[in-house]
């Protein structure tokens, strides 16, 4: 029952982000992160400040803690859990990369999934462990504890229905239901409130309050109905629950409505980074998907990533200057210039896309290997317990580890876990500044959800050993009664474990692998990496193809017309790259500071870009980078040079200067001179 029940929470989630599509920027990755920081977040955060103002306020006020546990529930509850569970997206938007780059479809999709992992956690506390006495009945199961049973809905309930509840509330003798999931919707509402609060400008922002009011009063009638379940609280959700369906609908609309205005006036700011043949066609999307019909699925891939990466670009650029997302831009246009290098079969028909995987995988280190078995080899008990364990015909694995020894394995596998939490957590405090410098917002708000989803974890470890080697035992009740919908009255301090080695499952793939594409392959080069953390593995594809492009002189290729030579002989490269050394090196009274022209230069390296050779110092102290003809092959790789260059001379207060030889084609001259400015490309004859 378990499994069903996340996956009905899951579902729900996937539907919005499929609706979400036509404006949505951020990837299924990110989203499902998001869902892991409601249920180890935000989840935590909430039981750990409910049960510090219900024992205070019952301390103060002599009254029971089952008062104020029942008065608190509808009245403080629904505002402080709707605050919390927003409360990643507020602090996400706290920085401008962030509110710049993602749209108000983001914020709704990402309050969605926040929604769906906080009621995942209180479906699960409550019913997580009731396999042994659920009863079957139509395609899914009753747990007969009362005339209005809860029901978790089987896997054609799940598929077949709009925003699925985990579990839903029969009415007496009623038949079978699946119910709208009200955390979801309640924090999809949210999520939309937030996004007009980052994105919104001047006295529209004050409407952001009008969804967040709206779902935390929700959320209070449905709490209210609860305690009086006769009264017309009862009649009003009733109505709210006919119509809740609705609302994430609504608010979804209105954001891609107000988002599609958002894109289309940052086509305007940045015409440069579409493709040609969207450009000569007026189709984007028939150009799209033509590139995407090359080499399924990774041209597929390519175009659905290449797509996303540009709308934070538009977005960024249509809420302010184009300046402010200069980093961005350049490599979104590297991307774009790839593309166009590879939109022809030749490029893809040379590419042997299994040899390059393979050797991209071979060039991951046997450590970074282990690190991606850990977790996994960790999680599997609790796979076990709440995955397999939770089918009534597999009852007796969640008896194993609920009695004799079973909460002792669970318990030995946590600590364990925990310690592998804390190593995550402390590589990721290292990396919070090359996060920082990232241009893609979401890969910097990928790394702050990792963060929060370590941190909670990590509290819940530390307070079940407390817990487990105290008094309650390794069998016994973590926390006893309190609000988090009551569910946390049957926490178990083994359950806290299972859930704890789970939430190894959201910190996966383990450490900076994070940063460098997501984990999927390991990274040849540094360029290779940088297209990795934006497109995955599907990044590395491009680059490959890419050069296979750019070389093959078919349709998108410039080199073919432009430049004049290309020799492939090592020896006479160098000779030709040492010639030029020294005139550049003449002409500027400076020097080169390998020490023997032709030969790799000042090595420097720009955060989360890369690295390029200073090829001469001038007499200035000016970085100079000195090039020929062939600059033209992968303008892409140059622009992204030329960009490295500028931000090394930069940290260092002098300029960037690229002398080109007589010869160059004009577009590698146009990119240095937008990158660099016009007084600092320069051209010369040998």
């Amino acid at each position: 029952m378990t499994l069903m029940m996340a996956v009905a929470a899951v579902w729900g989630v996937l539907q919005l982000f499929a609706a979400s599509w036509p404006t949505r920027s951020v990837r299924l990755s990110t989203v499902l992160l998001a869902f892991a920081v409601g249920m180890y977040g935000c989840g935590v955060a909430t039981a750990l400040v409910e049960l510090a103002y219900t024992r205070l306020y019952a301390h103060q006020s002599g009254q029971s803690l089952v008062t104020v546990v029942d008065t608190t529930s509808y009245t403080v509850a629904p505002w402080v859990e709707e605050l919390i569970k927003v409360s990643p997206l507020l602090l996400a938007g706290v920085s401008l990369k962030v509110r710049r780059q993602w749209g108000l479809t983001d914020f709704t999709v990402l309050g969605a999934a926040l929604g769906g992992g906080f009621g995942l956690l209180e479906a699960v506390l409550r019913y997580g462990l009731d396999a042994h006495r659920a009863i079957a009945r139509g395609g899914g199961w009753i747990i007969p504890d009362s005339l209005s049973p809860p029901y978790v809905p089987g896997l054609g309930q799940v598929l077949t229905a709009w925003l699925p509840a985990p579990f839903s509330q029969l009415d007496m003798l009623g038949p079978p239901a699946t119910e709208t999931f009200s955390h979801l919707v309640w924090t999809a509402m949210a999520g939309f409130g937030v996004g007009l609060l980052w994105r919104a400008r001047g006295w529209l922002r004050l409407l952001s309050v009008v969804p967040l009011a709206a779902a935390a009063a929700y959320h209070t009638v449905n709490n209210y109905a609860v305690q009086e379940p006769v009264g017309q609280a009862a009649h009003w959700l009733e109505s709210l629950n006919g119509k809740a369906w609705a609302a994430p609908l609504v608010c979804l609309v209105i954001a891609m409505l107000a988002d599609l205005r958002q894109i289309h006036r940052g086509r305007h700011t940045v015409p440069g980074v579409v493709l040609a043949s969207e450009r000569v066609d007026g189709d984007s999307l028939g150009a799209l998907l033509r590139y995407a019909s090359w080499r399924l699925p990774w041209s597929l891939l390519i175009v659905l990533r290449y797509v996303r990466i540009r709308r934070s670009l538009l977005y960024a650029t249509a809420s302010a200057s184009p300046d402010t997302a200069q980093d961005l831009r350049w490599m979104v246009a590297g991307i774009t210039a790839r593309m166009e290098a590879s939109n022809n079969p030749h490029a893809w028909q040379r590419l042997n896309v299994r040899d390059l995987l393979k050797a991209t995988r071979t060039a991951r280190r046997s450590r970074q290997r282990w690190l991606l078995l850990i977790p996994c080899v960790l999680a599997m008990p609790s796979l076990l317990f709440l995955g397999v364990g939770s089918f009534t015909s597999a009852a007796g694995l969640q008896k194993f580890f609920s009695t004799g020894s079973g909460p002792k394995i669970l318990m030995g596998f946590g600590i364990a876990a925990l310690a592998w939490i804390v190593y995550q957590l402390t590589t990721l405090l290292r990396t919070w500044r090359t996060a920082s410098v990232q241009p893609m917002a979401e890969l910097l708000a990928v790394h702050r959800f990792r963060v929060g989803t370590a941190l909670g974890a990590a509290t819940t470890g530390a307070l079940l050993l407390w817990r487990g080697f105290g008094s309650a035992g390794p069998s016994g009740r973590a926390i006893h009664t309190f609000h988090l919908l009551d569910a946390l009255n049957t926490f178990l301090v083994y359950l806290g474990f299972a859930l704890l080695l789970l939430s190894l499952l959201a910190l996966f793939p383990p450490g900076g692998l994070a940063l460098a594409g997501g984990g999927a392959v390991g990274a040849l080069t540094a360029e290779a990496a940088v297209n990795a953390s934006l497109l995955g593995t599907a990044g590395i594809v491009l680059m490959a193809v890419g050069a296979e492009g750019a070389g093959s002189g078919g349709e998108g290729s410039s080199s073919a017309n432009e430049s004049t030579s290309r020799s492939t002989d090592p020896a006479t490269a160098e000779r030709v790259g040492a010639a030029r050394e020294q005139k550049v090196a003449e002409l500027t009274n400076g020097t080169v500071p390998s020490g023997a022209p032709g030969k790799p230069g000042l090595k420097v390296t720009k955060p989360g870009a890369g690295t390029t050779d200073v090829d001469v110092i001038g007499g200035d102290g000016s970085y100079i980078a000195v090039g020929g003809p062939a600059k033209a092959r992968n303008l892409a790789k140059f622009g992204e040079k030329c960009h490295i260059l500028k931000y090394a001379a930069e940290q260092q207060g002098v300029r960037a200067q690229v002398y080109l030889e007589e010869g160059t084609p004009e577009s590698a001259l146009n990119l240095a001179r937008k990158i660099l400015g016009e007084g600092n490309v320069h051209t010369f004859t040998r």
